[in-house]
């Protein structure tokens, strides 16, 4: 590599980048889709497991 050819590298990395406030838009809508899908499946484990513990129940498994 060249001098030139170094120096270019250099500055395209050292350059920094203006992110869009739309980005950050985004990134928080794919969070709360995550913490909604997560959530949802707590609850889904947990209306299951109330369910199955009160069938255990009435069967007197338990």
């Amino acid at each position: 590599m060249t001098a030139t050819t170094t120096g270019a590298a250099l500055l395209a990395v050292a350059e920094k980048t203006e992110r869009s406030p739309l980005l950050y838009a985004w990134w928080a809508a794919q969070l709360g889709v995550l913490i909604a899908l997560g959530w949802g499946g707590y609850r889904l484990v947990r209306a299951w497991r109330a369910r199955r513990a009160e069938q255990d129940t009435e069967d007197g498994q338990w």
